[in-house]
């Protein structure tokens, strides 16, 4: 069984902790000036190092190394002043001794971890009261990680403060929780408290870029900034992510498989959405929709992406400086473009899409349409500011009219022009074309068809290879096979129906396709020629 890549990439020293400088920095000071506290509390949110930061702490005061340090600059003054030296490198757990490794593999008894969502009685802190009293089995300090700690009942904090009012000397209390507003004053008053913060973007996509490398799969950028998007400021949370994507094994994640696995889009999208909306270019927001709906998106997913968006685009308008301080969810890249759009809109045109987005999502949280909050804000705002330029139409064409659109231009245009190359190798040579052809109808059909290939011509029927079964079940789709259809049609004036396999079907159903391909590549080689059907 694999491990999770948050599991596998967990830090084990301090300076592996992404983020939380001021907190790192802290507790180092703390272990260098021998200034340890009995009770520490971290807050932050979810997937931010709360625990990671604790076990490495639990880690490195209880190393066997640092401890012999230490002793051995107790014994003699001579040897204080080099000890002191050593020890400026000497915040850091060795990761050699068997204090460190026993810690590494779970297997100290002196360092105890708690999930207080399910210990939150009276009776369990009452328990673990007991088992503070007694002395560390083999390490210097018994370390209690209590994470969650919120979750206790009121009863068990009471308990809880009275262990934390006098602890034994050689324990240590390390609380962690989600919401500290949750934590009775009498509690914060005798910890020590540490605030973690989110992630930037880059600081997540620089950390995912050097575990894509260690595990050897590429991933396009654009990918990663959806995932640090997505993972809002959470390093596991992006983690976690990455190792879903990573489970498709292919060797190179684009972007479109990214944005299939989580039902998103980038933030690129989202602000080509924003452009259409600046300019009043209503008609193409329509069609903007009708793409997302045919991608398969979450619009509850994109309607959350659009309002941060807008929100981001507020806060800059109103204080620029602040565009520096969203860096934990704005790349630099993203940063310029607002500053860009922000030239074209006013702020009271802003407050009005985020009051119509935000008022038309609770108003159809429950409608059987996920679209429909948004398609009824556009027109909402369409009313109230309209372009004389570019009007909503009064009467919208349905969706399945670009699809006509394609048959249309298929009977007007020209037919196969090179008859003498087989309908196979006429599709193959045009594939690109083809491709390139249904980005203005279907973006994330085209992606899908990037990632297929034309295997052969059987009867009427040309079967398609893929990687992945959704490719298969996106290329299936009735309006996305017919598309497809007739874009060949109208490109190569081949008229084919479309079948697409996954790699381990089509070697099922033929068996002999390669060993055939090379006898006959091999008779081309003998005798000269080309082969005219496969």
């Amino acid at each position: 069984m694999s491990t999770t890549l948050y599991r596998k990439y967990r830090p084990a020293t301090f300076s592996e902790v992404i983020g939380q400088k001021h907190v790192v920095r802290t507790l180092q000071n703390a272990i260098k000036s021998d200034r340890i506290g009995q009770a520490y509390l971290f807050a932050g949110p979810r997937g931010t190092g709360k625990t990671s930061v604790a076990r490495i702490f639990a880690r490195t005061i209880n190393c066997a190394d640092l401890v012999g340090e230490e002793r051995a600059a107790t014994k003699s003054s001579i040897r204080r002043s080099d000890a002191k030296a050593d020890q400026s490198n000497k915040n850091e757990p060795c990761l050699k001794c068997d204090s460190c490794k026993t810690i590494l593999d779970g297997r100290a008894l002196d360092i105890i971890e708690i999930d207080a969502a399910s210990h939150t009685g009276v009776d369990n802190i009452r328990e673990l009261r007991e088992t503070v009293k007694l002395p560390p089995s083999a390490l210097k300090y018994k370390v209690y990680i209590i994470d969650e700690v919120h979750m206790l009942s009121g009863g068990a904090f009471n308990a809880l403060l009275k262990t934390l009012e006098e602890p034994p000397a050689h324990v240590i209390f390390i609380l962690a929780t989600t919401e500290v507003h949750k934590i009775p004053e009498t509690i914060l008053s005798r910890v020590q408290r540490f605030d973690f913060t989110r992630l930037t973007i880059e600081e997540i996509i620089k950390r995912l870029e050097e575990i894509a490398k260690l595990e050897k799969v590429k991933v396009d950028r654009e990918a990663l900034e959806i995932i640090a998007t997505y993972s809002e400021g959470g390093m596991r949370n992006a983690e976690s992510v990455l190792g879903q994507v990573i489970a498709l094994e292919d060797k190179k994640i684009t972007t479109s498989e990214v944005e299939f696995l989580l039902r998103t889009v980038s933030e690129k999208f989202v602000a080509e959405f924003v452009d259409l909306a600046i300019e009043k270019k209503y008609s193409e927001i329509f069609s903007k929709i009708s793409e997302l709906r045919e991608m398969g998106i979450d619009f509850k997913n994109f309607g959350k992406s659009l309002l941060n968006y807008l929100r981001q685009m507020l806060v800059v308008k109103i204080n620029p400086e602040l565009g520096k301080k969203l860096s934990y969810e704005l790349t630099k890249e993203r940063l310029e473009k607002i500053n860009n759009q922000l030239g074209a809109i006013e702020t009271n045109e802003i407050l009005e899409l985020i009051n119509t987005l935000q008022e038309n999502i609770e108003k159809f949280k429950s409608s059987p349409i996920p679209q429909l909050f948004l398609e009824v804000s556009i027109a909402k705002i369409a009313l109230q500011n309209p372009n004389p330029e570019a009007r909503l139409p009064e009467n919208p064409s349905p969706v399945f009219e670009k699809h006509a659109a394609v048959a249309n231009e298929t009977a007007e245009s020209p037919k196969n022009s090179n008859p003498e190359k087989s309908d196979f190798d006429l599709v193959l040579s045009s594939w690109p074309d083809i491709i390139e052809s249904l980005k203005s109808y279907n973006h994330s059909l085209s992606s899908v068809l990037k990632m297929s290939q034309p295997a052969l011509i059987n009867g009427k029927y040309l079967v398609l290879r893929t990687k992945y079964s959704f490719y298969n079940d996106k290329i299936s789709e009735t309006k996305n096979r017919l598309t497809i259809e007739k874009a060949i049609d109208k490109i190569t004036g081949v008229q084919l129906k479309v079948k697409a396999l996954t790699e381990k079907e089509f070697s099922a159903q033929y068996p002999d396709f390669k060993e055939r391909k090379s006898l006959l590549q091999k008779a081309v080689d003998i005798f000269g020629g080309k082969i005219v059907k496969d």
